[in-house]
């Protein structure tokens, strides 16, 4: 009873962010529609994430808690690259911000591992939705690492962050959108449906975060 409230909860965020991310992603960077869209994106992510977690407590799954706890740093890094866009003065990170980044390094590490010890003991290769998603967080997670070590970076209206933003809210939404298709596609093999949606998204990630690094270039220069 208690895993199917739970259920209903998450699937119900889910939808709630589906169409959230894919509103701020179409209106106007900055605009009215973007924040508050952006901000339910950003809240039904978070009772996405929180919601699976549960449930693997519930019912215990090691693979969909650690897609949760993927799906949650990435929500966690693109919104708290916002919030260091929009400083009024020089911060200086604390543990509280270091905390997350390095149990996101911690769990990437474990999301490595595990596959691969799987593969060394059955003496065969396979094709690992956890290695690759655990590749990302580990190499985003030292992208924060370093980033938080670097006093520079947390100065007002740093545009360094709004390009992470994109990147880490993208990749967000890619999350959930993989968790539409692999809840309503059934195909074979698996991995496809799981990797699929990251393969592509990553393609248009790297391309957006091109056209966004030229637009804030040529705004600064104009500036």
């Amino acid at each position: 009873m208690v895993h199917t409230i739970f259920l209903i909860i998450h699937i119900t965020a889910g939808f709630t962010a589906l169409f959230g991310g894919l509103i701020a992603a179409a209106s106007g960077k900055g605009n009215r529609t973007h924040l508050l869209s952006g901000k339910w994106f950003v809240g039904a992510m978070y009772v996405v994430g929180i919601s699976a977690l549960i449930m693997t407590f519930i019912r215990p799954n090691l693979f969909l808690m650690l897609i949760a706890l993927f799906s949650l740093y990435l929500t966690y890094s693109g919104r708290q690259a916002i919030v260091y866009f929009r400083l009024q003065k020089t911060y200086t990170p604390t543990w509280k911000d270091k905390a997350p980044v390095w149990l996101a390094l911690l769990v990437s590490l474990f999301m490595l591992g595990w596959p691969i010890s799987r593969m060394i003991i059955q003496d065969q290769f396979f094709v690992s939705v956890s290695l690759v998603f655990g590749a990302i967080m580990l190499s985003s997670s030292i992208q924060d690492i370093i980033s938080l070590r670097k006093e520079e970076n947390f100065t007002p209206r740093n545009r360094m962050w709004l390009i992470r933003h994109i990147g880490m809210i993208s990749g967000a939404y890619i999350a959930t959108l993989t968790a539409f298709l692999v809840t309503n596609i059934q195909l074979q093999p698996a991995w496809v449906v799981w990797l699929g949606p990251t393969f592509v998204g990553m393609f248009f990630i790297a391309r957006n975060t091109r056209i966004w690094k030229k637009k804030l270039r040529l705004n600064q220069a104009a500036q």
